[in-house]
């Protein structure tokens, strides 16, 4: 018999491959088809982390091997100055009392709810990207006030309403090429400001409604959004009390969790415990109503795709609606509103020359290469039963900080070539003549280690203030804050943090739960407040959004959408830097003084797509 040649150790060295999809990786861990492809649908296709995070949680659901399909709904809606009037407008409205109206954001319905697989989400997303001429897009949308004793809507004039009637259409046709159902407008599109509303309501409102006023060239957005097939006519409320359970019957509740309600079951409870569904687990059971409160249905909603289709090109100029307007034709059947009702040749290139420095910068990065991204499930690889760390390959950190292993899971250390990177970037700092006079750092294990590596390559002995505020937009944590070391552990393990700072945003008052535009409004009020109370050139290093997200409103810019700031995070490389500096009109983003890092798949930084 044929002795067997020796076989080399089989045992993987790179658990993830960067060129498979989150579906191919979630099945390589070993979830059932059915179940991943639910989690990326639940969670818009925004990542893997966020997917792996969902399943976790809805371990215990009932429905996760359930066929039932995701609901989508088409909505068109305004942004900018019209947006923040509608949204005052909700608020004050909500003070006299609930209506319909406040079960969603303000909107224009181009295709009601239809149902769709959730092997399609990913398709479904890229569908609205091929069904927009922006240059067919109108100036405009003009609008006219309507009201009667049970409605109050913003309708949209004739030849714009068809311009919006054709792009719905598309999309239908879109779908049917999908094998999915759906049906085009027939009514008349509105954004309604207020049905079910009692008799009593009916004159403030309608003094509300009648000095609301109207940006002209409003900016104007698609936007598909899915939910979760059990919402169907239930209320949403939000949690605003934790509760532990203390029958096996009852519901645990966390501050920020939604809850699937039904009509009947708040209005006929005679003990103020009623049955709700989690939006967080999806677990049914028994909770105490008082310890939430109603909220719009739409905030428990998936948004999967944004696409802006008018954009303000010129001054906005300031008028009221039009107040006066036929009734609206519809036919026997129809309700007023339904659901509810690269560089140019005057540009320099990045690196290629260094700016002035006589005025105050601020520089944003991104920390280095992360080792949760780079092996895919290190923990249970590099960690022996007795707890042990195990440096399995040469990319893996030499050493890491002693710490409760698990806390690695949300607050992941750096790769030795992430190391690496950032002491390049301290070095072309020093070669650029960059001075840092005060630096600061996420409290993320990465975000500390890339600031200290750069602070050793640039020579520098300013110490690092870890800031709490500048952690990342906090969606992407939907099962609370990780556990972070704090100063003085991370002074134990050789970081020469600063001890005596104090945080401008601590650690509690993070909300549990931020939509996109609360990240950005976070993120600009601490930049606003570290340029206040520091002089001189300052260091920051976050996350990815961060470069964005503090630098945007500071130089002018709008706050994205939620998809927007997605796509964004997906550009930044690791060590990114973006460069802020102060001048006589205010503060404006410049190209980095150094050129960027590259290397295998790390792409080349773009500073100007943050512009």
């Amino acid at each position: 018999m044929a002795t067997l040649p020796p076989r080399k150790n089989p045992t993987p060295t790179k658990i993830s491959k960067e060129d498979l999809t989150p579906l191919e990786i979630l099945l390589q861990l070993g979830f059932p088809r059915h179940r991943a492809e639910k989690a990326l649908a639940a969670t818009g296709y925004r990542g893997l982390q966020l997917a792996s995070d969902w399943l976790l949680a809805h371990v215990r659901d009932p429905t996760l091997d359930c066929n039932e399909p995701r609901e989508y709904v088409l909505y068109a809606c305004p942004t900018g100055p019209l947006a923040e009037k509608l949204l005052a407008f909700w608020t004050e409205s909500r003070e006299l009392g609930w209506n319909g109206a406040h079960n969603c954001m303000p909107h224009v319905t181009l295709v009601s709810f239809f149902k769709a697989p959730d092997e399609a989400a990913e398709k479904l997303a890229g569908l609205l990207e091929d069904v927009v001429s922006l240059k067919d897009s109108p100036d405009k949308i003009g609008l006219e006030t309507y009201i009667s004793p049970n409605f109050m809507g913003l309708f949209i004039e004739e030849k714009h309403a068809n311009w919006l009637k054709t792009i719905a259409v598309k999309f239908v046709n879109k779908l049917s090429s999908l094998s999915i159902s759906a049906e085009p407008p027939t009514k008349s599109l509105h954004i309604t400001l207020a049905y079910q509303f009692s008799e009593s309501l009916f004159q403030p409102l309608r003094n509300m409604a009648e000095r609301l006023g109207y940006t002209t060239r409003a900016n104007w957005e698609l936007r598909l959004y899915s939910r979760d097939s059990r919402v169907g006519d239930a209320h949403v409320h939000k949690v605003t009390h934790a509760h532990v359970p203390r029958e096996h019957d009852e519901l645990e509740l966390r501050p920020g969790d939604y809850i699937y309600l039904s009509e009947r079951a708040c209005s006929e409870s005679i003990d103020g415990w009623v049955e709700g569904t989690s939006w967080l687990t999806g677990i049914t059971g028994y909770l105490p109503l008082n310890h939430t409160k109603r909220t719009a249905e739409s905030d428990a909603w998936t948004l999967h795709s944004t696409v802006q289709i008018i954009e303000n090109r010129v001054e906005s100029i300031e008028e009221e609606i039009p107040r006066t307007r036929n009734p609206p034709i519809l036919s026997s059947n129809e309700s007023l509103d339904m659901p509810d009702g690269i560089p140019t040749d005057h540009e320099p290139m990045a690196g290629s020359e260094a700016p002035q420095m006589s005025s105050r910068q601020i520089f944003i990065c991104r920390h280095g290469e992360r080792v949760d991204f780079t092996f895919g499930a290190w923990i249970p690889y590099c960690f022996e039963a007795n707890g042990c760390y195990v440096r399995r390959d040469l990319n893996m950190p030499k050493d890491i900080p002693a710490r409760n292993i698990q806390e690695f899971q949300n607050d992941c250390p750096l790769t030795t070539l992430g190391e690496i990177q950032a002491n390049l970037v301290g070095q072309a700092m020093r070669s650029s003549n960059v001075t840092i006079d005060v630096a600061y750092a996420s409290p993320s294990l990465r975000c500390v280690q890339t600031l200290s590596q750069i602070l050793q390559g640039h020579g520098s002995d300013v110490r690092i203030k870890v800031e709490p505020g500048l952690i990342e937009w906090l969606a992407w944590y939907p099962n609370g804050l990780p556990v972070w070391m704090t100063p003085e552990a991370l002074t134990k393990a050789g970081f020469d943090v600063d001890l005596n700072y104090k945080a401008i945003v601590k650690t509690e008052s993070l909300p549990q739960r931020e939509n996109a535009a609360q990240y950005y409004e976070r993120s600009f009020k601490l930049i606003e407040k570290i340029i206040e109370q520091t002089k001189g050139n300052v260091l920051i290093v976050a996350h990815a959004a961060s470069l964005a997200a503090c630098t945007r409103q500071l130089t002018g810019g709008r706050v994205p959408p939620a998809a927007e700031v997605t796509r964004l995070v997906q550009r930044v490389p690791y060590l990114a830097c973006l460069t802020a500096q102060q001048g006589p009109d205010g503060w404006q983003l410049l190209p980095p003084p150094f050129p960027p890092i590259t290397h295998t798949s790390n792409s080349r930084f773009d500073w100007k797509i943050l512009t």
